[in-house]
């Protein structure tokens, strides 16, 4: 027996955007940032900082300072 080709159903249209349901967005809750748990990382970084400025003499706690806003965006985002 020949087979018959069956009709090709066509696909769904995808409702427009004003009539799509918008789904929320989880966002994670701040979570308190806690420099001394970070120590290490924040002093190889501000190591980094002060390589980069050619071990120039500057000002070690403004290296620390920088370090602990990077190390802190890199947690929290």
């Amino acid at each position: 027996m020949p087979r018959t080709a069956k009709a090709a159903t066509p696909a769904p249209k995808a409702k427009p955007l004003t009539e799509r349901k918008r789904t929320p967005v989880r966002r994670k809750a701040p979570v308190a940032f806690d420099p001394a748990a970070h120590r290490e990382e924040i002093a190889h970084a501000a190591y980094l900082n002060w390589l980069a400025r050619g071990t120039e003499p500057a000002n070690p706690e403004e290296d620390w300072f920088l370090a602990e806003q990077s190390v802190r965006a890199k947690y929290l985002g």
